[in-house]
């Protein structure tokens, strides 16, 4: 099926019926586009793979209802939110956003993408207005320098800032051909133009999932075992749609229903087990609030008590994050019938037991044990906010009022996500700043409550005020980022902070997160298609949605004849087993191009693989986080890395003569221009003369092309960002 009949299809799921909704109707279908009347069933459609979202984001600028059709005369009504090289983001009229492959649409609508595109464009920061915000930043930076005595490095090289916005704004180096490119490029306003080109592109989406995904946690599974596919393909649609960060996280904390039908639940069902766990994250992560301590008793080095920690967490003390009476159902239904396998019975009951449900009643207690005078052991808990300044109160965000305990989740986030927050724009501002320049404002970045503390209090404020100004635009932030003299400077050695606050004259040098250096290796083996490789498997699980009300046994074999008719029930995921997961068990959740295999690798991204990957994958070897904590990925050096790039499959892949990187290389008439194309693809550079000398005769004794590229790739140059 292609994407947009998924699309269609998902569409009909969305509405609960098997029946085609008015709105998306085909045109000159008079019988379904009556809204009273009920329309015939549709035929059974395999599960689509487009991504559907829970809520819909902010469309564009201008954004209007369209009529799209594809390439077969079929139409759906939906609002344009995004396009990223071949792929559309749509909102239909049902609230829900679909991520897919444009190239089934038909040409005029292909052009009429192109169009809201650059429409959308229009709407975001002006090009004047980002170099303002940088020119702050430059000022700002410069003149806290001169208090030290010190000054800002001079601007980096051109072949240097490629790299290091390549790797950072879409996570990958460039090829042979986009380096040239550049490179080659005699305009004074190309490094704008390449900074606006990229965080436009698939990639941009990619490199932020991956920096998300740490930070989230994202899992492909939780507590033993439940699938949580429909969170992962709910963020990067999302994050496609470009929903501002306000938006996404609001979302994430007021998401009702099921997993299975709202990916965007996913994010608090991940502590649903430990829900006191669940808030002490979420503060971390979302205010830079460590109150792990309080959890437990007062927080011996800040001001933090355990009451306040409490009150806070009652917020969520009404809602209940797992159906146990449905489990308890399934259970007895079961045990009148054997017939069903087990294993897959327990599947499915997870799948639909896990949602997010306020009650009219507050659950949260104190601990029967506490030992303060402030709090009566045992007794019920009353929410109240937190606050860093005694003025804070006076905010009017503290306003919070909720009439029943069902509205609390409700009232949080709207405190947590304001811009009155005292906490929440700095947090994003600071995290952002460091993924970037490769040290934060303030560290560490999990623990923002003494603004005083920061290296430069200056510079962070004007970092929240751009984050504001841009109401909450991760994009545009790092547009204004990328466009400052600061991150465009030379970079300097990791600092020693024992001996002074870093007042960023230039940026660190970074080694390659873990994701950043398998997805670099991947282009240079595959190509800068693989940008347009997209994994989706939250519709596996929307398979196994059972109907509201009682659990039968005929319900419960109807979902397991549909899982089965899938193919989901072939030895777990199904497939032989690689070292980037299960290929056949993935190769039905690609979307777009699929994916390479060679060497028993899965090529494709890290966004597009299993989250996080098997310990024994390069990945995870290199330091991707087990995302059990926030911010759980290294970049720490070990000897296995070294074993992996000298002597393990993806050395050895991307040093094959199949490697694309290479065949490029290998079709040049010089050695000269074998080596230059090399330069080019691993290191962003052309070699300078006495490395291309040394190059070219080794060449002429015998080294080939896939010998220097293996040389390249192991060289601490690669590896490293300047």
């Amino acid at each position: 099926m292609n994407p947009f009949m998924r699309l269609l299809a998902l569409c009909v799921v969305a509405f609960g019926l098997c029946a085609l909704p008015p709105a998306f109707a085909a045109k000159g279908d008079k019988k379904a586009a009556k809204a009273n009347e009920p329309a015939a069933a549709a035929p059974a459609v395999p599960a689509p793979k487009v991504a559907p979202v829970a809520v819909a984001p902010i469309p564009p600028l201008g954004a209007i209802w369209h009529t799209w059709r594809d390439n077969q005369g079929r139409s759906v009504d939906a609002m344009f939110c995004a396009l990223t090289g071949p792929f559309i983001t749509l909102q239909g009229r049902d609230g829900k956003v679909y991520h897919f492959n444009g190239n089934v649409l038909c040409a005029e609508d292909i052009e009429f993408a192109r169009q809201c595109a650059a429409k959308a464009k229009s709407g975001t920061f002006g090009q004047n207005t980002v170099a303002v915000a940088a020119a702050e930043i430059d000022r700002v930076v410069t003149a806290v320098l001169a208090k030290h005595g010190q000054q800002p490095n001079p601007l980096t090289s051109d072949e240097q800032f490629l790299k290091r916005l390549y790797v950072d704004a879409i996570g990958r180096i460039p090829t042979a051909a986009e380096s040239q490119a550049f490179l080659a490029d005699r305009s004074p306003d190309k490094r704008a133009k390449l900074i606006d080109h990229l965080v436009y592109s698939p990639g941009y989406s990619m490199q932020m999932f991956n920096w998300m995904a740490d930070l989230l946690r994202v899992k492909d599974t939780f507590n033993k075992g439940v699938p949580a596919f429909t969170f992962e393909d709910w963020l990067k649609a999302r994050l496609a749609a470009n929903a501002p960060w306000d938006k996404l996280v609001m979302e994430m904390l007021t998401a009702d229903g099921r997993l299975c039908d709202n990916g965007a639940a996913g994010f608090l069902l991940f502590d649903a087990e430990m829900p006191l766990d669940g808030v002490s994250n979420l503060l971390t992560t979302f205010l830079g609030t460590n109150m792990a301590c309080a959890q437990c008793h007062d927080h011996p080095l800040a001001e933090w008590k355990q009451r306040d920690f409490y009150q806070l967490a009652a917020f969520f003390g009404a809602t209940d994050q797992k159906d146990e009476s449905m489990l308890a159902q399934i259970r007895r239904t079961v045990g009148k019938d054997d017939s069903l396998p087990k294993a897959v019975v327990k599947r499915i009951g997870d799948v639909n037991a896990y949602r997010l449900e306020d009650t009219a009643a507050q659950k949260l207690t104190f601990p029967k044990d506490y030992k303060y005078k402030d709090a009566k052991p045992g007794s019920t808990v009353s929410p109240v906010l937190i606050t860093w300044d005694k003025a804070d109160a006076g905010l009017p965000i503290y306003q919070v009022g909720a009439k029943t305990p069902a509205q609390l989740r409700d009232g949080f986030a709207a405190w947590l996500t304001s811009p009155q927050n005292p906490r929440f724009a700095t947090n994003i501002a600071n995290r952002l700043w460091k993924k970037n320049l490769g040290l934060a404002v303030l560290e560490p970045v999990n623990d923002v409550d003494d603004l005083t503390q920061a290296f430069s209090p200056e510079l962070l404020a004007h970092l929240t005020t751009v984050m504001k100004s841009a109401r909450f635009d991760l994009r545009e932030f790092q547009r204004v980022i990328y466009n400052s003299r600061t991150y465009q400077a030379v970079a300097n050695p990791t600092p020693d902070l024992a001996k002074g606050p870093y007042l960023f004259s230039g940026p660190i040098v970074r080694r390659f997160t873990a994701e950043q250096a398998w997805d670099s290796l991947v282009v240079a083996s595959v190509g800068a298609s693989v940008d347009n490789v997209l994994l989706r498997r939250g519709d596996d699980m929307k398979l196994m949605a059972l109907p509201k009300g009682p659990i039968t046994a005929v319900a419960l074999h109807s979902v397991y004849d549909t899982i089965k008719e899938a193919g989901l029930l072939k030895g777990g995921n199904g497939g032989k087993k690689t070292a980037g997961g299960s290929m056949a068990g993935l190769a039905s959740g690609y979307d777009g191009e699929k994916p390479q295999t060679r060497n028993g690798l899965l090529l494709a991204r890290a966004s597009e693989l299993p989250q996080p990957s098997p310990e024994n994958h390069f990945l995870r070897v290199f330091g991707q986080g087990d995302r059990l904590l926030a911010d759980s990925a290294t970049s720490d050096g070990s000897v296995p890395q070294v074993l992996q790039m000298m002597n393990g499959a993806v050395g050895r892949t991307v040093s094959n003569a199949k490697a694309t990187a290479v065949a490029a290389a290998a079709g040049l008439s010089s050695s000269e221009a074998q080596v230059d194309s090399l330069y080019l693809s691993f290191l962003s550079r052309h070699p300078r003369p006495d490395e291309s000398s040394k190059a070219v005769k080794a060449m002429a004794a015998g080294l080939t092309p896939a010998d220097l590229a293996w040389v390249l790739a192991n060289t601490r140059e690669f590896l490293f960002l300047p």
